[in-house]
């Protein structure tokens, strides 16, 4: 072949290759979708008027102590997902489980909620112990995320390498940076590894040396403890994560498992929420996408409705509310 011919070719096969990524970058522009919309709004709840807010600085309406006459209670303990961060307190599970506890049992019922962002089960256990009994509860509620098993100076660690990550990812004006083709290959790139490297560091606060996996069983056994001696049913609900995959690839099932045996052997009622979810798509069950993973009003009614059959099973109904025997 001439080498005329050949220099021919190449040239023509570099043209193709630009057009094709122009057309690649066009569409890509043109496709690209204005937001992430999941059809809820997202909502800062440490604004005044997202509240209440109580005077004891939950996110919860005013409760008496001690309890008044007549009204039954479910002490809520937990972190973000049952503070409801980012969707109405009226949509959270907590007050749903209230209102579907008194609608469904025609008595009286509040759900007190003590959740905090940020608590893993140690913490959660101490709640309960200092201030979960002064309420008088009918039923504790322990909403498990898979968090909480982390221990507190790794929880540090991580949030101080966040940190780090997000100095790092300052603007650039590059060429790159401008194309929008190159930005959501980088961006699917960068999102499989940081899922992977996620994935892979949840798994590893289930392992059994763990320092924080070994503490949380000791929380939950606490917390069966101290609900025993006063006569109280525990239930522990495990919630998914809902940033990965809720079908059969979603890889924290086994730890789920090891989740729900030890809560079990502290005498709670368990409810792992996962099958719910599964075969829903993800995208429907947060707040905002990949930027908000935290459960939407969606994700948390379905919840609240496992939950209240819950706690409606394993507190006696008053003798003329009770089912006839048959």
């Amino acid at each position: 072949m001439p080498p005329g011919s050949r220099r021919g070719e190449i040239a023509l096969l570099g043209a193709s290759l630009l057009v094709a990524l122009a057309l690649a970058e066009g569409a890509v522009r043109l496709l690209a979708p204005a937001g992430a919309g999941t059809g809820y709004a997202p909502v800062r709840t440490d604004r005044q008027g997202r509240g209440p807010v109580n005077s004891k600085g939950y996110r919860d309406f005013e409760r008496v102590i001690p309890k008044p006459d007549g009204v039954r209670r479910a002490v809520c303990i937990g972190d973000s997902f049952t503070w409801g961060v980012s969707v109405l307190v009226d949509d959270a599970w907590p007050q749903r489980v209230e209102r579907a506890l008194s609608r469904e049992r025609g008595e009286p019922w509040e759900a007190v909620n003590l959740a905090e962002p940020g608590l893993n089960a140690v913490q959660e256990a101490s709640r309960l112990d200092s201030e979960g009994f002064a309420y008088g509860p009918d039923a504790v509620v322990v909403a498990w995320v898979l968090n909480d098993s982390e221990d507190e100076q790794a929880a540090e660690a991580r949030r101080a390498a966040d940190w780090v990550e997000e100095q790092k990812q300052a603007p650039s004006l590059s060429f790159l940076d401008r194309s929008a083709l190159a930005r959501l290959v980088r961006s699917r790139v960068r999102a499989t590894i940081e899922n992977r490297r996620r994935v892979e560091g949840f798994r590893s606060m289930y392992a059994d040396d763990y320092p924080g996996w070994v503490a949380a069983r000791r929380a939950l056994k606490a917390m069966g403890g101290m609900c025993r001696e006063r006569g109280v049913p525990l239930v522990v609900a495990i919630f998914p994560l809902f940033g990965n995959r809720l079908d059969e690839g979603y890889p924290f099932a086994d730890v789920h498992a090891k989740v729900a045996a030890a809560a079990a052997e502290s005498g709670a009622r368990v409810v792992d929420l996962l099958p719910l979810y599964r075969g829903l798509d993800g995208r429907l069950l947060v707040v905002d996408g990949a930027d908000d993973e935290h459960p939407n009003e969606i994700a948390h009614r379905i919840a609240a409705r496992a939950i209240a059959r819950a706690v409606d099973e394993v507190v006696p109904r008053a003798a003329k509310d009770a089912a006839p025997a048959r």
